[in-house]
């Protein structure tokens, strides 16, 4: 099955020169795919040219003790309107609710006591969305050069809170805007904090069956991908561009889209030549791209749910530091995991290896057990700060840099330069929704049409 996507819009971007002849793509995320499958539908020579061993890029489906686990991207958010949900129905690609809240349970290690319903509303949905209305008040206040760390700190004292509550408040919050930002509360733009676009329904929205390699696979099927083929520098030639891998090899085309992560773009991968001009190089260096990192523990049996919990929030004992989420995916596939979701102010817990990481939350179990935590059968702890092609998790905005640098990134240079991924548009910063869109973009301007086809490639 195939169908019409556009990127929210009929207008058909502009910026391109010369014939659109034959497209090198860089990298095999969501973005890149996008890219390669319009073109692929409206039988335009390209080429995805991807680094690791595998599509989807942060989209990364493992096993973990013969069960699938989503590594990076577990949601389609918003599902509702959302391009990847539509994808996916499209494709026959099964999707269940993936929404915790209405079976979550809290648990407060500093005090080593379960909050009530009442203590969980005030310390996370509730404190949340009161934040969240107190935005514009903060902003006028604080003034555009603030972070949201500061915008947190001038919010708790209007609370009325004290004592346990007004640290869990605290520790709420900054897990809150860490998710978000993939970066340290400190580091986020309280100007630009939650100004992306929403699609319809629950935030958490839909989880795709086995996975995001269902969606990715689907999207992948037929094109041309070389796996294993690392850019490290791009050359712009007088009618068109060049790519030239790790190796050695090259790759020619009329036009090239780059999708690489923000996190490999700072780390000059790939070089460009002539270089960026200085003000897309002065945001690359400025916008922020940090951490997010999970833990994933398989165990033999769903003993938490014995126990009567299942979606946990643990307060740390550790005041500065953000609440961390655990997910009970067994609630949701029927597999005995927990995965705990590591905001990036508590991601130094993961520096010490895989085993150290998860007797780290372990232990936090235990004490909501009050009973030690039984050995898992097998565990994975991520670490995309410390993958080359990725360099973290995804982009935030920090307080000296704006939405609008986004949209810029988003450019073509040249004319025959392109770029795609989350990093390149503000509406849906962040989102696997957002770099799909930013695909439907590039391929929307190289095509020169106001929506482009989208569907396996037979």
């Amino acid at each position: 099955m195939i169908a019409s996507f556009d990127d929210g819009s009929t207008e058909i971007p502009e910026g391109i020169v010369g014939q659109v002849e034959r497209v090198l793509v860089i990298g095999a995320g969501i973005a890149g795919l996008t890219v390669a499958n319009a073109l692929a539908h409206a039988a335009v020579d390209c080429v995805v040219l991807e680094a690791r061993n595998r599509i989807g890029g942060r989209l990364y489906t493992g096993d973990l003790g013969g069960s699938p686990v989503d590594f990076g991207g577990s949601w389609i958010h918003h599902p509702e309107g959302n391009p990847i949900r539509r994808f996916a129905r499209l494709d026959g690609i099964e999707c269940r609710p993936g929404n915790p809240l209405p079976s979550l349970a809290a648990f407060d290690c500093a005090t080593g006591l379960w909050l009530s319903p009442e203590d969980i509303d005030e310390s996370l949905t509730g404190v949340q969305d009161r934040y969240n209305e107190a935005l514009a008040g903060l902003r006028t206040r604080l003034g555009p050069a603030a972070s949201a760390a500061e915008g947190i700190e001038a919010y708790l004292p209007t609370t009325g809170l004290t004592g346990d509550a007004l640290r869990r408040a605290r520790q709420a919050l900054q897990a809150a805007v860490e998710a978000d930002a993939a970066g340290a509360a400190e580091d986020q733009s309280l100007m630009w904090l939650w100004t992306q676009a929403e699609f319809g329904g629950d935030y958490f929205g839909d989880l795709p069956e086995g996975g995001y390699a269902s969606v990715v696979g689907a999207l992948g099927t037929g094109l041309d991908v070389r796996q294993e083929w690392p850019a490290v520098r791009v050359e712009l030639t007088g009618g068109g561009v060049t790519v030239t891998s790790a190796s050695g090899e090259t790759e020619a085309g009329s036009h090239v889209v780059v999708t690489v992560p923000l996190g490999a773009l700072k780390n000059d991968l790939p070089a460009f030549a002539p270089p960026l001009p200085p003000e897309r190089a002065d945001v690359v260096r400025r916008l922020g791209f940090g951490r997010y990192e999970k833990v994933a523990l398989r165990f033999d049996e769903p003993f938490w749910r014995e126990a009567g919990w299942s979606h946990l929030v643990l307060f740390p004992s550790e005041a500065g530091e953000p609440a961390l989420w655990v997910f009970d995916l067994d609630a949701f596939s029927g597999v005995p995991i927990l995965v705990c979701h590591t905001f990036h102010s508590a991601t130094g817990h993961l520096a010490n290896g895989s085993t150290a990481a998860a007797r780290w939350v372990m232990g936090m179990i235990a004490a909501a057990l009050g009973s030690p935590c039984p050995d898992p059968v097998a565990i994975a702890v991520t670490g995309w700060a410390a993958d080359p092609y990725a360099g973290g998790a995804y982009t935030h905005v920090p307080p000296d840099s704006a939405n609008a640098d986004l949209d810029l990134l988003g450019t073509p240079v040249a004319g025959r330069l392109l770029f795609a991924g989350e990093h390149t548009q503000s509406a849906r910063l962040g989102y696997a929704d957002g770099a799909m869109t930013s695909g439907i973009r590039e391929a929307k301007r190289l095509l020169g049409t106001p929506s482009v086809t989208l569907g396996r490639v037979v």
